[in-house]
């Protein structure tokens, strides 16, 4: 029979092996194809907007993400770290996440972490110092390269969410948590370049008649980076409170009443001393 000479030997089968071999050949080119798409196709497809888009919890993050001003950085500028080294770290950690996620769905888990520090330095290099408006100062090195402190620990509300107010801007309340008199200074003048405490904030009366103030005077302005910003202190029970107070508190009254008008109307009185 015709390929069954002596230069085209058979197997068993009575399969030429030339032919056997270029079989074996496809099966495993075909075999190394699938493990490349199963491979490749995970860590291309967790970098791509639209993948996650496909997710309703996700929708509006990427449309917070289309609308900031990193809209035209693609995900891996800033979720993979550069170089070769960079990328297996990113493959390691997407190829269980994409499989996981089309089972399960998204999860904390199995997202996008966090930019830290140096990728965020990749585009970012020079320390601002001061805000576009010129109002506000940000020393930014002693943040970053002095204390180590990661961008996104300030700038949370960055791209993929907004803050309160509907802006991609750190928030006072987020500066307050470090600012706070303790940890770090809390003068206005420290950070910012037009604010000082007003000439009426130091008057000797002023908690006497704060309050009065409030209808004419929108003290947001000031102190709106917290809504529990009265509530901070108005939770707090005075010093003068302490004690024998109650056996006291006449006298008190007798001496200054209008440091009782603070927080007390006329009728509290008169829930006791009817």
């Amino acid at each position: 029979m015709a390929g069954n000479d002596e230069s085209s030997p058979v197997d068993e089968e009575g399969v030429a092996k030339p032919v056997k071999k270029k079989r074996r050949m496809w099966l495993v080119g075909a075999l190394v194809f699938v493990l490349m798409v199963l491979l490749v196709l995970p860590v291309f497809s967790t970098l791509q907007p639209e993948y996650y888009e496909r997710y309703p919890g996700l929708r509006v993050r990427m449309d917070n993400w289309r609308k900031s001003t990193h809209a035209k950085v693609g995900c891996a500028g800033c979720h993979m770290d550069p170089g070769p080294i960079g990328f297996l770290a990113f493959a390691a950690k997407s190829i269980p996440d994409f499989y996981s996620q089309l089972i399960q769905g998204p999860r904390s888990t199995n997202l996008l972490s966090v930019p830290d520090r140096e990728a965020c330095q990749r585009c970012h290099t020079n320390y601002r110092q001061v805000s576009p408006n010129g109002d506000l100062l940000i020393p930014h090195r002693a943040h970053v390269a002095v204390l180590k402190i990661d961008c996104p620990v300030c700038h949370k509300n960055l791209v993929h969410s907004a803050n309160t107010k509907g802006f991609n801007s750190p928030e006072m309340a987020t500066c307050m948590k470090c600012h706070d008199g303790k940890r770090a200074s809390d003068k206005c003048i420290k950070c910012h370049t037009r604010k000082e405490v007003p000439r009426s904030h130091l008057q000797k009366d002023w908690l006497a008649v704060h309050s009065q103030k409030t209808a004419t005077v929108d003290c947001s302005t000031c102190h709106g980076f917290t809504q529990n910003f009265c509530a901070d202190c108005h939770r707090r029970r005075p010093s003068s409170h302490a004690g024998n107070w109650k056996k006291d508190h006449r006298v008190r009254a007798k001496e200054n009443r209008k440091r009782c008008l603070v927080c007390h109307d006329e009728k509290f009185c008169k829930t006791c001393h009817d």
